[in-house]
């Protein structure tokens, strides 16, 4: 099958929320300490603490070859290159309305407590669930590289909505929550893959990295078949080859680690405990 056709079936069976949830985000509290903290987060305020988050991150900017060079750029050094300044990426690269990518890998890399300010437009980028957090001041190593870009690829979402999301992993800063967990019943996707360490030439409509996705069990019976109709929504009508691959259901693609994943990236490699799962508050696919 080709690779649009079924990235383009992947986009309407398969992650029909993940990546194409129409819905914006639910009224939030305001006031908490973490709201105060962190305003921009998936374009919105949000007052629940790390694993929980909101998805937002628009895919043409994501997808940009513009914007793969400057996170590839990025993961080779460390994020604070001196007075809390990220490595400069000029707008010819990732132009001021896409830089939200940056802030999105900073987002999944540090914690709370951590901030770089961008020194092209000034914006300061605070961290949320904090994956990698010794990206600060070292270069981002293998398990960083892979959490961050699974964590990345969970936040897209076709309309730029953002909408309340739990992560879980095997993970520190995600590992399954008892508090939260029962308020995001339906599990998603779960995501694999290494774009910052991706040699795929940065040219034409080839895509600049593989990242690959399966999904859990409730999805279906949440978003069953009937995303069909859907198709001409979903992003990948917007990029052809858009670098997702769909490997099936996690309990055939992937291996039980405790309550979460370990998966190959292709045959026989070995198997990669750094995955990334998404859990919804509903089953609206809207």
């Amino acid at each position: 099958m080709p690779m649009w056709r079924a990235c383009r079936l992947f986009i309407a069976l398969v992650v029909v929320c993940f990546v194409g949830c129409g819905g914006t985000a639910e009224e939030l509290e305001q006031g908490s300490p973490f709201a105060s903290v962190h305003q921009a987060l998936g374009g919105g305020t949000y007052n629940r603490p790390p694993p929980n988050g909101l998805n937002g991150t628009s895919p043409s900017c994501f997808w940009a070859h513009g914007t793969q060079h400057a996170l590839r750029s990025m993961g080779s050094a460390a994020l604070d290159q001196g007075a809390g300044d990220l490595p400069s990426v000029p707008l010819s690269l990732v132009s001021e309305s896409c830089r939200h990518v940056l802030r999105s890998a900073v987002e999944c890399a540090l914690t709370p407590e951590q901030s770089v300010r961008d020194p092209v437009t000034g914006a300061l980028y605070t961290g949320w669930w904090g994956l990698a957090p010794s990206w600060l001041g070292d270069v981002l190593d293998t398990a960083g590289r892979r959490y961050v870009t699974a964590c990345m690829v969970q936040r897209l979402n076709f309309y730029g909505a953002s909408v309340p999301i739990l992560f879980e992993g095997d993970h520190p800063s995600i590992r399954h929550s008892t508090t939260y967990a029962p308020q995001y019943p339906i599990e998603e996707s779960t995501v694999f893959g290494d774009l910052f360490s991706s040699s795929t030439p940065l040219l034409g409509l080839l895509p600049a990295f593989n990242v690959f996705v399966c999904w859990e069990s409730l999805l279906p019976q949440s978003c069953g078949l009937l995303g069909l109709p859907l198709l001409g929504q979903r992003i990948c009508d917007d990029a052809p080859l858009c670098g997702l691959l769909p490997v099936g259901p996690c309990a055939l693609s992937c291996e039980g680690s405790g309550p979460y994943w370990k998966c190959r990236p292709y045959l026989l490699a070995p198997l990669w405990t750094e995955t990334v799962r998404v859990k919804l508050e509903t089953p609206s696919c809207q």
